[in-house]
Order: structure tokens, then C-alpha cells, then sequence
């Protein structure tokens, strides 16, 4: 054997173990759902269900609003993402290409600023607004806030002038098209890989945000996935094997999101580490 195929079977070796490490959680979720409380305690542990117990996920589908909470989480993410990748590559556009607008790098470096900022900061700021608009316990609560983020902004700002070139956007404005319809028609097909990897982490963010969900949702047919699997917790027993069941629900999701755009994640996330 080569060196350069030992190398090349000993990363194989390294990067199986690794995938494996970082599986194994998932496995463990996956196996407890289908477990009973004194089988997921017991030890040595136990890596497979003797029998498979069903009855768990039965048990939440009845005890909770676990459906009515699925299609929560499902609007406010489609919608939270859906509208912060429009802003975030809209204002990235502008501030990447748009040299002559006055004070633009001053305001570019006010909204970097704000990434200083702490998140716990604005809490209270942000839930006198949602009160003074009467928007407490409605899907706005959720999806508004947060949605032109910073962090979004500044990585499609450094997309748009990796990607996207100004004598093309010269060559469209020379064809009268104005500058929304280049930005919608030439600019957003070209930011896809970026769109893509923000959108799988806007989206990981805000299907597990539990702590603004408590804080402005306050009916029960408002609430999300992670506070239903939240309240799951009794005052005199935590029913581990329900709260696994209602987190492998959560999970999947997740799970599929990834798988179906992984392309673009992966895509934007290298973006500019090759140079031609």
C-alpha cells in the first residue's frame, strides 16, 4: 500500500469515527422514543428497544396539541425564513452594490455594531413594541422580530460581491429593466447556495426557540414544538420517554430540511474558499 493510500484510508477511518460520534445522539433519541422510562435508565444500556413501544407517541398525540403545535412551528418557520431571506438578501444587495449611496458604509458598520449586541438586550425592548401593536400571542410575535438580522445582512453583503458581477447588472439596467426586477429576476437565482445555507440556519433557530415562544405566546393553541415538548415536565415526574417521543417528532423535520438542501448549505458554506 502507498502512502497516499494509507492516508487517504486512514481519513476515511477518522472521518467514520467522527460521523459516527455525532450520529450517535440522534440514535440515542431515536431508540428512547420507542423505550420505556426504566429502559432508557437502565444500565448497562440498552442500544435497542425490547419490545418497540409505540404506545409512546400515542400518549402525545392524546395528552397534547402536538398537531395544532407541528403546524405552529411549521408557519412561523416558513414564514420567519421566508421573510428574513428576502430582507437579508435584499439590504446585502444594496449594500454590496450600490457604492454612491450616501453614509451607506457608515450604516453598513452601524449594522455590524449590532452583532455586539446581546440578544437578551432587546427582549424587553422588542415585547413593549409587540404590546404597544397588540401582537402578543400571534404568529407576527414570532416571525417579525429578528427576521433583518445582521449576521443575515453581512453574509449575503459578501456573497452578493463574490457572485454577482456589475457589468452584468450594468447590461440589465442598459436593457431598461428596473432595479427591483434585477434584483428579483438576476441577482436572487444567482444567491441561491447563499440563500440556502442562511435559510437551513434560520431555520434551525427559530424551530427550536423555546425561550421567545414562552415569553409571547400564551394560549395553547398558539404554541410551538419546543413548548409543548417544554411542558411535557410534571411538578413530581419528567416523562423522559414522552418528551423523547415529542423530540423525535421536533427532530425530523429538521432532519428532512437538511437532506433536501443540502446542496445549497454546502454550496454557500464554501463559497469563496476556491478561487479561479
Amino acid at each position: 500500500m502507498t502512502r497516499i493510500h494509507f492516508t487517504r484510508a486512514l481519513t476515511y477511518v477518522c472521518l467514520t469515527v467522527l460521523a459516527a460520534l455525532f450520529l450517535f445522539p440522534f440514535y440515542w433519541l431515536l431508540i428512547s422514543a420507542f423505550k420505556a422510562k426504566e429502559q432508557i435508565f437502565v444500565l448497562p444500556p440498552e442500544f435497542w428497544p425490547h419490545p418497540w413501544r409505540v404506545a409512546n407517541f400515542v400518549d402525545v398525540f392524546q395528552k397534547t396539541q402536538i398537531v395544532r403545535a407541528f403546524f405552529n412551528s411549521t408557519f412561523i418557520a416558513v414564514g420567519h425564513c421566508t421573510l428574513a431571506l428576502f430582507l437579508c438578501s435584499l439590504t446585502g444587495y444594496a449594500f454590496a452594490k450600490f457604492p454612491r449611496a450616501p453614509g451607506r458604509d457608515k450604516l453598513f458598520a452601524f449594522v455590524l455594531a449590532t452583532m455586539m449586541i446581546p440578544g437578551a438586550v432587546t427582549l424587553i425592548p422588542v415585547f413593549v413594541i409587540l404590546c404597544k401593536l397588540h401582537a402578543i400571542n400571534t404568529y407576527w410575535a414570532m416571525i417579525v422580530p429578528g427576521a433583518a438580522s445582521a449576521f443575515g445582512i453581512f453574509w449575503m453583503r459578501q456573497y452578493t460581491l463574490d457572485t454577482v458581477h456589475d457589468d452584468l447588472l450594468d447590461a440589465a439596467r442598459i436593457d431598461g429593466c428596473g432595479e427591483f426586477a434585477i434584483y428579483w429576476r438576476i441577482v436572487v437565482p444567482i444567491l441561491k447556495p447563499a440563500l440556502g445555507a442562511l435559510g437551513i440556519v434560520l431555520l434551525i433557530g427559530v424551530w427550536n426557540n423555546l425561550m421567545w415562544a414562552f415569553i409571547v405566546l400564551r394560549t395553547e393553541s398558539m404554541y410551538t414544538l419546543p413548548l409543548v415538548i417544554y411542558l411535557l415536565n410534571g411538578e413530581n415526574r419528567t416523562p423522559f420517554e414522552l418528551i423523547m417521543a415529542a423530540s423525535l417528532v421536533a427532530t425530523v423535520p429538521l432532519v428532512v430540511a437538511f437532506l433536501a438542501f443540502q446542496r445549497q448549505f454546502i454550496q454557500g458554506i464554501t463559497a469563496g474558499a476556491i478561487k479561479g
